[in-house]
């Protein structure tokens, strides 16, 4: 996989008109845009500030490509990513060819298991949250 350059960008294009939601971040540092999106029964679904629920939302922080190369047998077996590894506390979302987005447990899923990708346009790493009310005094 090799790691996009401009992942806003990016995003917007391949997760299908995902909002970008303003407001405050997690831990309560101030952020001008974020895009925060559901999974409901296996498909992405943008998240707006006017609703609320319970479930886990992810906001997307990273973005890779997916390439088919051609490799030396000689050449390394464990060509998987290009450039930095995804950082362990984000999970994976599957992008599929089809437009169908899939969640995983973790990045290790791809690891033992990369023949998975031959069906996937774009791997996403988002880091869960969750939505909370803050009740200030006025």
């Amino acid at each position: 996989m090799k790691r996009k350059e401009t992942a806003q960008e990016n995003h917007q294009l391949s997760i299908h008109e995902v909002q970008e939601i303003g407001g405050k971040g997690v831990a309560g540092e101030s952020e001008s845009k974020r895009e925060v999106f559901l999974m409901e029964d296996g498909k992405l679904r943008p998240f707006s500030l006017e609703e609320y629920t319970t479930a886990i939302l992810y906001e997307v922080v990273d973005s890779f490509s997916v390439e088919c190369r051609l490799v030396r047998p000689e050449d390394p077996g464990n060509l998987l990513f290009e450039g930095k590894k995804p950082s362990r506390k984000t999970v994976p979302i599957f992008i599929k060819k089809s437009g169908d987005c899939v969640l995983l447990d973790s990045w290790e899923t791809i690891e033992s298991s990369p023949g998975q990708l031959a069906d996937v346009k774009e791997v996403i790493g988002a880091i869960p949250i969750r939505q909370a009310f803050v009740l200030k005094r006025k």
